[in-house]
């Protein structure tokens, strides 16, 4: 009778709301250039727009945790979380502790107007009947979740174009990086992109797996708007809530150009701006610039060695003539490098001695077509201990493919171009569980927040003049490919502030806070603003003036100006204030 119930609620829920998973299923893709390893860094024509339906810049994913009917409920209000969490049973029937019990199709339907549902699994019985009903492929914008990889891992085999994420709430952090790297290992053998974490994860821990391609949830402390805003401020991707009203109320409070991750700077080839390209005199400018990732392009010479080229022809950077894969190693290095005085073509074994003690990742890009320099590299990475610093990249599908089969724990990214826009975009990537480098003009804001929805960081290239890259600060991208990683230097990464502080009554104060730029640290002055507490701060001429004693909870704002001019915003943690 419960199920007859269920099921007659399922028939109304879809009258009412529209199940339009067939006309929203996505056209198959194909990239422009499928597996060619010698396409040229040239832009194509711009992609198609998409309106972007946030409130802010860069907005994280907003995902409603629905664990009982109430929550449920919410996804019917006129403002909807971008992503809502299902917890199903063994029948697919959507479930919570509180009695909650709806068929799979009536919960999807409720997803309908733009929410993407994330299918969660706690048996493999869930597992093996959502594998199932996915397979007929009237539902491809989705997400799998679970606390078990292995059954991400199952219903990903059965369903390849979704998108798949683990439940890595209940785990104990510490300031062990191990622990994050087996996580982005379990991650991507499993194919997710997205991980979850409770609301103890650091902003280190979460900048640490976002520079690997990962795509990182919090869940916030509890339903009050300021456990939301630090949610927000923690820099991760997306923020996990029960409570919408909350999500938004918290989302109010920010300036609309207000980054709450700053794009990571990708020094492409090092710093040609200032150096050879692929130099190791490059790569450590980039380094010393504040580049948090450099990328250098690689093949393999004749006697199975790794050089950092961008051609296979040796003439490209020196005055040698050649192929590099058909030369030895001590040949092409005889040559030196044009623009220099004594620099020779470096191999990566160099880059990797050279960097290992910085905090830096190496995005190497596979610029080879033999395959079997794929294994070559993974022995490489492997003997030199570095697994945890690279980020594989390439124009070619097929290098790609097999490096995600010999290297499965390690982040892969596409270079080519996915025609059409998000709902295109993603499930052709998600077949290989690849994050997505486009050229700058092949990608929108609007394509960017909706990829990220769904799990797919948008990493950019490449950006050759100053104004371009800054004028992209403020798309939502994960990363920005540059030839000058010195013109970002003075972004700031984030701003850092005490969690308490007192104050007396009648004393004007100013507010400050350490600003994190990409390689530096000042002290800011910023504005106080109140989220929780009836105290006003009144602005002076030397700094603010509390207006009556008490306790209040604030952020504290900090404008900045780049230097094309735009305005940025950036704030603080939730800070305890006590007025005496």
């Amino acid at each position: 009778m419960k199920k007859a119930i269920c099921i007659l609620l399922s028939l109304v829920l879809i009258l009412l709301f529209g199940c339009t998973e067939n006309e929203k299923k996505p056209t198959e893709s194909t990239p422009s250039s499928d597996v060619s390893s010698e396409v040229v860094d040239q832009p194509g024509a711009a992609i198609e727009e998409v309106e972007i339906s946030a409130s802010l810049s860069a907005e994280s994913t907003t995902v409603l945790d629905v664990k009982s009917a109430e929550i449920f409920n919410q996804l019917s209000e006129e403002k909807t979380p971008s992503n809502a969490i299902f917890y199903l049973d063994d029948e697919l029937f959507v479930v919570s502790d509180d009695g909650l019990y709806v068929p799979f199709d009536a919960a999807v339907s409720m997803c309908s107007e733009g929410i993407i549902p994330v299918l969660y699994v706690k048996t493999k019985k869930a597992a093996k009947a959502l594998s199932d009903r996915l397979k007929t492929g009237d539902i491809t914008d989705c997400i799998v979740m679970s606390d078990n990889a292995e059954l991400v891992n199952m219903v990903r085999e059965a369903a390849p174009k979704i998108s798949g994420a683990i439940d890595a709430r209940e785990n104990k952090l510490d300031d062990d990086i191990t622990y994050l790297i087996q996580l982005r290992d379990e991650a991507n053998r499993n194919k997710a992109k997205i991980i979850l974490f409770g609301s103890h994860a650091s902003n280190e821990q979460i900048v640490y797996l976002q520079k690997r391609l990962m795509t990182i949830w919090v869940e916030t402390a509890d339903d009050t708007v300021e456990a939301h805003c630090n949610a927000f401020t923690s820099g991760a991707n997306g923020i996990v809530s029960a409570n919408s009203k909350s999500v938004f109320d918290a989302i109010d409070i920010f300036e609309k150009d207000t980054i709450f991750r700053e794009p990571f700077i990708v020094g492409h080839r090092g710093q040609p701006a200032t150096n050879a390209d692929n130099s190791l005199s490059g790569a450590r400018a980039a380094i010393d610039s504040g580049a948090d990732m450099v990328e250098c392009d690689v093949y393999l010479s004749a006697d199975k060695e790794f050089v950092v080229l961008h051609s296979n022809d040796i003439s490209y950077y020196t005055e040698g003539v050649g192929k590099v894969e058909e030369l030895r190693t001590e040949q092409i290095q005889f040559f030196i490098l044009k623009g220099t005085q004594d620099e020779h073509i470096p191999k990566l074994q160099e880059f990797f001695d050279s960097f290992r003690n910085d905090d830096i990742m190496h995005s190497i890009e596979i610029k080879t077509s033999d395959t079997d320099a794929v294994y070559w590299l993974r022995d490489l990475i492997a003997a030199n201990g570095v697994s945890h610093q690279v980020n594989l990249i390439s124009f070619n599908l097929s290098q790609l493919k097999l490096a995600r089969e010999v290297m499965p724990e390690i982040s892969c990214g596409y270079l080519g171009t996915v025609d059409g826009i998000y709902s295109d975009i993603a499930p052709f990537l998600n077949q290989y569980n690849l994050s997505y480098h486009p050229s700058n003009s092949r990608m929108s804001p609007g394509n960017a927040y909706e990829l990220n929805n769904r799990g797919i960081s948008v990493n950019t290239w490449t950006y050759s003049k100053e104004d371009p890259l800054l004028n992209d600060v403020l798309n939502g991208y994960s990363s920005l490919t540059t030839d000058g990683a010195l013109w970002a230097s003075d972004l700031v990464t984030k701003i850092a502030a005490d969690e308490k502080m007192s104050i007396k009554l009648g004393e004007e104060i100013k507010f400050t806070a350490t600003a994190i730029t990409k390689n530096a640290e000042k002290e800011i002055e910023c504005e106080p603003i109140v989220m929780d507490g009836d105290i006003e701060f009144i602005k002076g001429e030397n700094g603010y003036t509390p207006s009556k004693k008490g306790n209040a909870t604030i952020l504290l704002k900090h404008a900045s100006v780049i230097k094309n001019g735009k305005v940025v915003y950036h704030y603080s943690q939730s800070v305890k204030v006590a007025v005496e």
